[in-house]
């Protein structure tokens, strides 16, 4: 018994850093969505306010996500 739960001990180590890996890889994944987004919508420099405002969003939900990653 004690070596059964020795292993889903090791299991648990091993699998957690990797899920919270992957949450903030999907964090970043989508940032840089994001970002390429805001670039791609807002070329002309009359939109530069505009630009401003969506990489401030893009940035705003990428630290919501990675704060869910650490919860």
């Amino acid at each position: 018994m004690k070596l059964f739960m020795s292993l889903i001990m090791v299991v648990l180590l091993i699998s957690v850093p990797n899920a919270w890996s992957d949450c903030k890889s999907d964090c970043l994944e989508d940032y840089e969505s994001e970002i390429n987004s805001c670039k791609t919508q807002y070329e002309d420099p009359e939109d530069a306010d505009d630009l401003r405002e969506c990489f401030e969003n893009a940035k705003s939900e990428y630290d919501s996500c990675i704060e869910e990653c650490d919860n």
